[in-house]
């Protein structure tokens, strides 16, 4: 089991966080529960990397540009397709 402690000085169940976002701010990090509740993080999470590294799975991610088509072409009709 793997704990992270809040801004309250409670803990939080790592396996309960279905996805973290970044606060108002964007100084520190929400962990979103199962239960549709959020827990501020600690400080100590907000050292830049920290959860990325830890929690990759969690952390939402820009797109990769290789996976954002650059031209579109109409599939639907002969005359769009090139």
């Amino acid at each position: 089991m793997r704990l992270l402690r809040t801004t309250a000085g409670t803990f939080v169940n790592a396996a309960a966080i279905v996805r973290l976002k970044r606060d108002d701010d964007g100084a520190g990090w929400l962990a979103v529960l199962a239960d549709g509740g959020e827990e501020l993080l600690a400080p100590y999470y907000s050292t830049p990397g920290r959860i990325e590294r830890d929690f990759p799975h969690l952390v939402p991610r820009a797109p990769d540009a290789a996976a954002v088509p650059t031209t579109l072409a109409c599939q639907a009709e002969a005359c769009c397709v090139g």
